[in-house]
C-alpha cells in the first residue's frame, strides 16, 4: 500500500470511528496526531520495535537484559511446543499483535481448543485488524511462552506515555486478569489526573511503585529517538521488568473519559520535533 492510499484509508477510519475529519495539516487532538504517525512516522525501526520478539536484543542494547522476562521457547505453530518441558505456570503470547495470550498458572493446563486458537492467531495481520497500523505489517508471526510473574496473583502495569521522549503521563491498570480492569492516568509525580480511555477509575488511593524515578529514567531511554511511544513497565517487588513498546494505543481510537483529555495530551505531542 503505497502513502496516498493509507492516508485515505486512515482517514476514513478515523472518520467512521470518532465521526469527525482529520486535518493532516494541521492536527490538535491525540488521537489525530496518532493517525498522523501512522501515515508520516511509520518507520521500520518501529516494526523491531512491536516484535515482541525481536524487540529483546534491543532492550539489551539500551538498559540490559536484567529488566526482560525469561522465554521458554519460540514455536512457528502450536503443534511444535513440548509442554512436558515448560514450569508449572507460563503465557503463551504471540509476538506480531495485541491481545493474543492466555495464562496457564499451576493446577491449570493447556485447553485443548489453545491449538486452533492460537494457529489462527497466527494467520491474522495485525496491522490490518483494527487500523492501519503498519508497524505490524512486516513482523512474521509466532508462538512463544514467557515467564509469569505475578505479586500475590495481580500484576500492576504502567504505562508511560512519552512525548518526543520524555515521560508526562503514567496509566496505572490493576485487576488486568479480571473482568474489573482498572485504569487511571497519573502524572510523573503521581498525582491522580482522575482520568482514561477504558476500564474503571481507582475509587481508592493508589501509592506510587517502587523505584518511580527509575521506571521514569528507563522510559526516558526507550522513548528518546521516537515523537510517541507509551512504554509499558511491570514492578513486582521492586524489580521492574519490560512490557512492550506500543505506538498506536488503541490505534488512535480511544474514548476518553473525559473529551478534554484529547486535547490535552495532543498539545503534549510536537510533530514537528
Amino acid at each position: 500500500m503505497d502513502n496516498k492510499e493509507l492516508k485515505r484509508k486512515v482517514f476514513w477510519k478515523y472518520f467512521f470511528c470518532k465521526h469527525r475529519f482529520i486535518n493532516f495539516k494541521n492536527p490538535k487532538l491525540f488521537t489525530e496526531k496518532i493517525q498522523w504517525l501512522k501515515v508520516y512516522d511509520c518507520i521500520p525501526i518501529k516494526t523491531r520495535l512491536a516484535d515482541k520478539i525481536l524487540v529483546r536484543d534491543w532492550i539489551k542494547e539500551q538498559i540490559g537484559e536484567e529488566y526482560l522476562k525469561k522465554i521458554y521457547g519460540v514455536y512457528e505453530k502450536y503443534e511444535d511446543i513440548d509442554f512436558s518441558k515448560l514450569p508449572k505456570e507460563y503465557v503463551i503470547k504471540t509476538n506480531h499483535a495485541c491481545k493474543m495470550q492466555t495464562l496457564v498458572i499451576e493446577g491449570g493446563f493447556p485447553k485443548a481448543s489453545f491449538k486452533d486458537e492460537f494457529n489462527n492467531y497466527l494467520k491474522i495481520n495485525y496491522a490490518y485488524k483494527c487500523g492501519y497500523e503498519m508497524q505490524y505489517d512486516k513482523i512474521k508471526p509466532v508462538i512463544f511462552i514467557e515467564e509469569y510473574i505475578k505479586n500475590t496473583n495481580e500484576l500492576f502495569e504502567y504505562l508511560f506515555f512519552c512525548f518526543n521522549g520524555e515521560p508526562r503521563l503514567i496509566l496505572f491498570a490493576s485487576e488486568k486478569r479480571s473482568p474489573n480492569i482498572c485504569c487511571t492516568m497519573f502524572d510523573t509525580k503521581w498525582n491522580n489526573l482522575h482520568f482514561n480511555y477504558g476500564g474503571n477509575l481507582h475509587k481508592e488511593n493508589v501509592p506510587p511503585p517502587e523505584n518511580l524515578d527509575k521506571m521514569l529514567e528507563i522510559a526516558r531511554i526507550l522513548s528518546k529517538n521516537f515523537k510517541f511511544v507509551r512504554v509499558d513497565l511491570h514492578n513486582v517487588n521492586g524489580k521492574i521488568y519490560f512490557g512492550e513498546m506500543t505506538f498506536t494505543p488503541s490505534s488512535g481510537y480511544m474514548k476518553f473519559s473525559n473529551p478534554k483529555y484529547d486535547k490535552i495530551l495532543g498539545s503534549m505531542l510536537d510533530l514537528s520535533k
